[in-house]
C-alpha cells in the first residue's frame, strides 16, 4: 500500500528536508531531553546518547541509543520511538495486521524486498556511526544484526517508524508507509505533546517492570527460575518465580530491545 502517490516529487523532497532537519538539529541530549524521556517512557532512560528526531516543539520523538551499553551489553536496537501518541498510533497498525501484510509483501514485491535490504544496511551503517560518536565504536557481536526484522520480515512497526523518522523519508521503505498510515492520529507538521505524559512531580528514577529481575542473572540462574515458574505452575502456583538464594544485583534496567 503506497503511501505518496498524491503527491509531487518536490512534495516528497520538501518533506524529506523537514523530516532531516528535525532529524539533525540539536542531536546531542540536554538533561531535559532527558526528563521528558523518562516521563514518555515511564521509566529512566539509560545510554541515551542522541535524539533521533523531535516534535516540532523540540520535544524528543526518538532516542537514540549506544550499540554497547555502559555496563558492556551489546545492544542492536539504535533508534527508540519514545512519544505515547505515535507509539499509540503505530500499535494500532500492528494490532490490525500490518505487519503480517507487509511481510507477505517483501515476499512477493522485488522492488520493495531491495529497498527494506537497503535499509537494513543503512540501519547497520547508522549504528556504526552512532558508535563512532558515541565513543563505544563498532561491536562486532551485533555484526549483520539490524532491528524490527529486517531484512525478510517486519516484527516490529515502532522500530521501523522509529528509523524512518531519524533517517528521513526515502530510506526504509515500510517505516516510511507506516508514518503515512498513522496520519489519522499523528503527523510530523504537529505538536501532540500537550497532555501526552505526565508532566507534574519528580521523573521515574526506578524501573519497577518484571524484567528488571532477571537482567544481569547468568544462564544458569535464568533456567533456574524459568525451573521454578514451570513446578509452581504444576502444582498450581502460577504466582511462583523463585530464583537463586541470592541472586546478583541487576547490571541495568534495560531489555535487550528497551532502553
Amino acid at each position: 500500500m503506497p503511501g505518496r502517490n498524491s503527491v509531487t516529487e518536490q512534495d516528497q523532497q520538501d518533506e524529506g528536508g523537514r523530516r532531516l532537519r528535525q532529524a539533525q538539529v540539536s542531536r546531542i541530549p540536554s538533561e531535559h531531553d532527558l526528563d521528558v524521556l523518562s516521563r514518555q517512557l515511564g521509566r529512566p532512560v539509560r545510554d541515551v546518547v542522541e535524539i533521533g528526531a523531535r516534535c516540532v516543539c523540540g520535544n524528543p520523538l526518538v532516542a537514540t541509543t549506544a550499540p554497547r551499553l555502559s555496563n558492556g551489553i551489546p545492544f542492536p536496537t539504535t533508534y527508540y520511538l519514545s512519544h505515547p501518541v505515535i507509539t499509540s498510533a503505530v500499535s494500532r497498525l500492528e494490532a490490525d495486521g500490518v505487519m503480517t501484510e507487509m511481510s507477505d509483501r517483501l515476499t512477493s514485491d522485488a522492488d520493495l524486498s531491495a529497498a527494506y535490504r537497503a535499509a537494513h544496511e543503512a540501519y547497520l551503517a547508522a549504528r556504526d556511526a552512532v558508535g563512532e560518536r558515541a565513543g563505544t565504536g563498532h561491536v562486532p557481536e551485533i555484526d549483520g544484526v539490524s532491528a524490527g526484522g529486517m531484512p525478510t520480515r517486519v516484527k516490529c512497526l515502532h522500530v521501523l517508524v522509529g528509523h524512518a523518522l531519524a533517517a528521513g523519508p526515502g530510506v526504509n521503505p515500510l517505516g516510511d508507509e507506516a508514518i503515512d498510515r498513522i496520519a489519522p492520529w499523528w503527523t510530523l507538521e504537529r505538536c501532540y505533546c500537550d497532555g501526552a505524559w505526565d508532566t507534574t512531580g519528580q521523573a521515574p528514577d526506578a524501573d519497577l517492570s518484571r524484567h528488571t529481575l532477571t537482567q544481569g542473572l547468568s544462564s544458569e540462574d535464568l533456567a533456574a527460575k524459568r525451573e521454578a515458574r514451570r513446578r509452581g505452575a504444576a502444582a498450581g502456583d502460577p504466582a511462583a518465580d523463585a530464583g537463586p538464594a541470592n541472586p546478583p544485583k541487576p547490571l541495568h534496567t534495560a531489555p535487550s530491545e528497551e532502553i
